[in-house]
């Protein structure tokens, strides 16, 4: 649907977690009031509406992506089914009744457990801020293919983690962010695939006290992300006492509980 300039601005100064819930809202204004666009006036009536009854738009939960599958270059790995197996996964909890039982007062939106999928390291969703958050990674490595030494993984790691070495590339993996880039470039061979799955960070959050989510050891396939992804759920649940964050209840607890026993599932 169309939108005004004054519209756009308006909506563009607000908060970026819950902008894309405004804008549907503000569209379905427009469309009951029979406008071919919208206006200044559609947003400024959905915004006075959305702080006045709030707890009719918590769901419980979000999850978030990013561009990849819209055809973003950069994705590392190509998912597209996962936010979809997450979002199942969440609705099956309940969870806005389950916040409703722990919190005193109305529900607001930050009661809400966040989901961010980014499906390469430039992260656009912003999965480092959530209590869980994916980072899309191919982690390279050496094969014995004989490299031509065209020096185009060098060029392309913004890094600085590909080094040559007596005619052999050499992997920086503290630098290496597990793009995958290197690959895409490496016309030999020499580069190769060694692990593709997720990143995984937990307990990020905004708000008063702020904090960037911690990340457990380790690259994640498929079934072993949504296993975490389970465990992290259920930990919250069992641990949440007033609707905090889960961030809070990892201060609380720590981490122990999680990355305990856990090497097998990982790839390292």
């Amino acid at each position: 649907m169309k939108w005004s300039k004054e519209a756009q601005e308006a909506l563009s100064r607000i908060p970026f977690f819950v902008r894309k819930r405004v804008r549907k809202r503000v569209e379905e204004e427009a469309v009951r009031c029979g406008a071919p666009e919208v206006s200044l006036e559609h947003v400024h009536t959905c915004q006075r509406r959305f702080l006045k009854h709030m707890e009719d738009e918590v769901s419980g939960y979000q999850v978030e992506t990013c561009f990849g599958p819209s055809g973003c270059p950069n994705r590392a790995i190509i998912w597209d089914d996962l936010s979809g197996r997450l979002e199942k996964r969440l609705s099956n909890r309940r969870l806005r009744a389950f916040l409703k039982e722990r919190i005193k007062g109305s529900l607001k939106i930050h009661h809400e457990f966040r989901v961010s999928i980014s499906d390469c390291p430039n992260a656009c969703s912003r999965p480092q801020i959530v209590d869980l958050g994916l980072i899309g990674s191919c982690r390279p490595r050496i094969s014995d293919e004989v490299c031509s030494q065209c020096g185009a993984c060098i060029g392309v790691c913004m890094e600085r983690a590909i080094s040559l070495e007596e005619d052999v590339p050499i992997l920086d993996y503290a630098r290496c962010l597990s793009c995958g880039k290197c690959l895409n470039v490496c016309l030999t061979g020499t580069l190769q695939e060694d692990t593709r799955g997720y990143r995984i960070l937990v307990g990020g959050k905004l708000g008063r006290h702020p904090q960037l989510g911690r990340e457990l050891p380790g690259i994640y396939g498929l079934e072993d992300t949504l296993n975490v992804f389970d465990r992290c759920l259920d930990y919250y649940q069992e641990n949440c006492i007033e609707g905090e964050r889960f961030g809070e209840i990892l201060d609380r607890t720590g981490l122990d509980w999680l990355t305990r026993g856990k090497e097998g599932n990982q790839k390292k």
